[in-house]
């Protein structure tokens, strides 16, 4: 049951149960997958809606060589995939702050990328002061119809001006307020992972794991492409049981975080990229009956115009007898995106094992859920029970990079973004 507010294409939302009924007299667990299909993009005649960006590089000299000449090269590549009613900024830091490219139009791609080819490395690592700079340049040219974001590549440690993560991403999620997004880009192994994913929290953005700086260039080229399919901001879900079955406890395993009303705040919607989301309510025991109203699903989002725009759809299961319930088949793909979630959390619990030193308990936490989910022997799963095998050996060899993996692994999986990427 659909209630669009507005006559725009609205994304889609699909309501799947592990079980497709609840058992008489038995007070349960329900553990429901969300699925949201976002809308297509709004397009007249092929016209997009524009881009506004500021890129900001890292060119401390940590970046010096191979790492700074990819940044380099991945911003060229961004910067001939925009096109000329898009507008761009470019700033490069160390332990100083330089624009390399102010605020401007992409009217002559050729000498935008010919200014970047300077970028040179240097000193220490200013990174709230570099992506400061870029917010401002953006939030000078703040447009309501486009998308107005600061890309952040880093591969170190901020360590000159603010360093404080928790200014740093108040500052981000202000500038948010003000309709300038933030994603941010964490090269190699020595970079602040909890620092860049709370900037991306913050700043209604993504982040995202780079270990070889190879893969710089088509990450942005694939990261631009996603943002001009964008069609949804501030995106945020709300689930509501039946009040009329009483109080009912209810948990979002997705660990997202939350905004300022208590409700979750879920990812972008970017056309072709449906989102998941598993949440699971606790039912009290009830009586038959043939159709009983478990919960609703409440997605709100911002479009592309700055209007607010909310939609509903509530699932309904039948109260059937034991031996009916014992009948049903539970949803495989339910089970499976449950199991990956729970899986998310644990490699958060081997990262904090191993920022408490104590690598050893992260490897042991790791190797238990690789056993756990083996016992399904799920086909859709061995990729999973494979993907914690492979984390436990990182531990063992480089657990600085593997925090960084792991890490990444869970927050792309609560993301609804492959599980698998490094």
């Amino acid at each position: 049951m659909h209630e669009p507010q507005s006559p725009t294409a609205a994304p889609r939302i699909e309501l799947l149960p592990l079980k497709a009924g609840l058992p008489e007299g038995q007070a349960g667990e329900v553990t429901v997958l969300a699925r949201l299909y976002p809308a297509p993009p709004a397009e007249v005649g092929g016209f997009r809606p524009p881009l506004n960006l500021a890129l900001v590089i890292d060119r401390s000299g940590s970046m010096s060589g191979p790492p700074l000449a990819m940044a380099r090269r991945a911003v060229q590549v961004a910067l001939q995939t925009l096109q000329p009613h898009d507008r761009v900024s470019v700033v490069a830091f160390d332990g100083q702050v330089e624009p390399v490219v102010m605020p401007q139009l992409v009217n002559d791609p050729q000498a935008l990328c010919r200014a970047v080819e300077g970028i040179t490395a240097g000193g220490s690592t200013a990174l709230h002061a570099g992506w400061l700079e870029g917010a401002m340049l953006s939030a000078q040219f703040h447009d309501p119809r486009a998308l107005n974001r600061v890309l952040l590549l880093s591969d170190g440690q901020a360590n000159a001006g603010e360093t404080r993560p928790e200014v740093i991403a108040q500052h981000v999620r202000g500038l948010n307020a003000r309709g300038v997004g933030t994603s941010t880009v964490g090269l190699g192994r020595s970079y602040d992972e909890t620092l860049l994913q709370a900037m991306a929290d913050a700043g209604d953005g993504n982040y995202e794991h780079i270990e070889d700086a190879e893969e710089l260039p088509g990450f942005f080229q694939t990261e631009l492409q996603g943002l001009t399919r964008t069609t949804g901001l501030t995106v945020s879900l709300g689930v509501e049981p039946n009040p009329a079955l009483g109080s009912l406890r209810q948990e979002v395993l997705n660990d997202l975080p939350r905004n300022d009303l208590g409700r979750w705040q879920l990812p972008n919607l970017i056309a072709g990229r449906p989102l998941e989301v598993v949440f699971t309510v606790q039912i009290p025991a009830q009586q038959r009956a043939a159709e009983l109203g478990v919960t609703r699903v409440r997605v709100a989002w911002t479009d592309r115009e700055g209007r607010r725009h909310r939609l509903r759809a509530q699932l309904n299961l039948p109260v059937l007898g034991a031996a009916a319930y014992d009948r049903l088949a539970e949803d495989e793909r339910v089970r499976v995106a449950a199991e990956r979630l729970r899986a998310a959390r644990v490699r958060e619990q081997a990262v904090a094992y191993a920022v408490a030193g104590q690598v050893q308990l992260s490897r042991e936490t790791l190797v238990r859920e690789h056993r756990r989910l083996a016992a399904f022997q799920s086909t859709d799963l061995a990729q999973e029970v494979a993907a914690l095998s492979e984390l436990d050996a990182d531990f063992g060899r480089d657990e600085q990079l593997a925090r960084k993996r792991a890490a990444s692994q869970s927050y792309n999986t609560r993301r609804s973004k492959d599980p698998q990427s490094r």
